[in-house]
């Protein structure tokens, strides 16, 4: 069922993505008289489709293959080469517009695109504000992930700021100035009695992880906790009011976090634990009983979170999804640059429709399901401007070159430069998907 729900998410936010796209162009077409034979989501390959109707002289409808969409506009193919065109007036085909309104149309899917990010990213703003980050610029220690390890953190080091700046949101470990360069950690580090200053660099490529996996395979916040109550301790029920203890150790081992006693009790394998327990300013010393299954079963509070929500105005939220969007457009920007570079490899920079679809999980959450949409479109609108033969950039590179040149290009040159950009793009897809697949197995 878990699947299912994840694939249902996949496809759902696809094909609103893809839908967004095509009307992008439909709507700039029709502004323009441009008639649109077809506006179809998903491909009706073979002349299938689960759906259609006419209006308007358009034949809207839903394809069986539910691997995008497309629209059909009249003279979008060179002269001759389709028969049912030939019917249309001049006026109403894409290859008689003037260049600068061919343009508009093939980048309206791309504009679209970005508008409906900007939507998505302003009302989600508005909606659940922003999440700060906390323990950046604070008096707390942190622990270090997978990804902070490898940056150079250490256990009980102390994040002052990110790049100089100790205010950092949630949304913001997809800003570029953390991600185009390397970014410089301000931390100090204890060694014996004294506390050191260090500042520790993080190559780009570990920051792309960090947006991609979350800022809990960089570093947690050793929260600071206290007991409501123990349940399955006789000896502790036997103390009358247990509330509000601390514990500060598990047996010769002092704790200072929620995360710390969690690894002592996982180290620890004796079913009898001695707990130091600091109740109502008395330090006790309690023998603690595991239950057959070996846990010690306790509710909690006082627990610090790891991010702090701020609320955003209807104004400022407009303000902030313009930011996250220019923002994920120069990360994705940057990520391309990074590929070509040799900074980042192609198996780690690109992903899947596999690796895609786990993104938005097992469970419908809408927070993660729109911010995933919305980085989804933004993503889809720069791989269009890529300058291949039938994506949007390299129709709008053959467009220029027309005007540049003042005459229509060749036929039989447009056509090996469309049938170059196929081949790259099923060879791209035939890659990230087998880089899909060989992941999941390894994992």
């Amino acid at each position: 069922m878990d699947v299912i729900v994840m694939i249902l998410q996949f496809l759902a936010g696809m094909s609103l993505v893809v839908f967004v796209h095509e009307l992008g162009h439909y709507l700039a077409a029709r502004a323009f008289g441009i008639r649109v034979k077809k506006f179809y989501l998903f491909f009706d390959v073979f002349g299938l489709r689960l759906y259609h109707k006419h209006k308007n002289g358009t034949e809207l409808g839903i394809g069986w293959l539910p691997v995008g969409g497309y629209i059909q506009m009249a003279g979008i193919l060179s002269k001759g080469d389709d028969d049912t065109d030939a019917q249309i007036p001049d006026n109403e085909r894409f290859d008689t517009k003037p260049v600068w309104q061919r343009v508009l149309v093939m980048l309206g899917g791309i504009m679209m695109n970005l508008v409906f990010a900007l939507l998505v990213f302003s009302i989600l703003s508005y909606v659940y504000g922003r999440n700060q980050l906390l323990g950046v610029g604070e008096a707390f220690t942190i622990t270090p992930g997978k990804l902070g390890h490898q940056a150079g953190l250490r256990q009980g080091d102390k994040v002052l700021a990110i790049n100089m700046d100790s205010t950092l949101f949630e949304d913001e470990l997809f800003n570029t100035r953390l991600l185009k360069g390397n970014t410089v950690l301000s931390v100090i580090r204890k060694k014996g009695k004294e506390q050191v200053h260090l500042h520790i660099s993080v190559a780009p490529g570990i920051m792309q992880q960090i947006a991609d996996k979350g800022i809990g395979q960089f570093f947690s916040i050793q929260a600071k906790y206290q007991l409501d109550s123990i349940f399955t301790n006789l000896d502790l029920r036997k103390i009358k009011n247990f509330k509000l203890a601390k514990i500060v150790a598990v047996g010769k081992d002092s704790v200072h976090s929620y995360e710390e006693f969690i690894i002592r009790l996982k180290k620890n394998e004796q079913r009898q634990l001695l707990l130091t327990v600091i109740h109502e300013g008395k330090t006790s010393i309690i023998p603690a009983h595991r239950d057959r299954d070996g846990h010690i079963s306790f509710s909690m509070n006082d627990r610090i979170n790891t991010t702090r929500r701020e609320q955003v105005s209807a104004i400022a939220s407009i303000s902030d999804g313009t930011g996250r969007v220019w923002n994920t457009i120069a990360a994705n920007s940057q990520g391309f640059k990074q590929i070509v570079n040799g900074n980042i490899k192609l198996k780690d920079g690109l992903s899947g429709p596999l690796k895609i679809a786990a993104l938005f999980g097992n469970s419908f959450e809408a927070l993660r399901f729109w911010n995933i949409l919305a980085v989804l479109s933004i993503a889809i609108a720069v791989f269009n401007l890529l300058p291949l033969g039938i994506l949007d950039g390299g129709a709008v590179l053959l467009l220029f070159y027309e005007q540049i040149t003042k005459r229509p290009i060749e036929p039989n040159i447009k056509a090996i430069f469309q049938l170059g950009g196929l081949i790259i793009l099923i060879i791209l897809m035939a890659f990230v998907l087998y880089n899909d697949i060989y992941t999941l197995l390894i994992n």
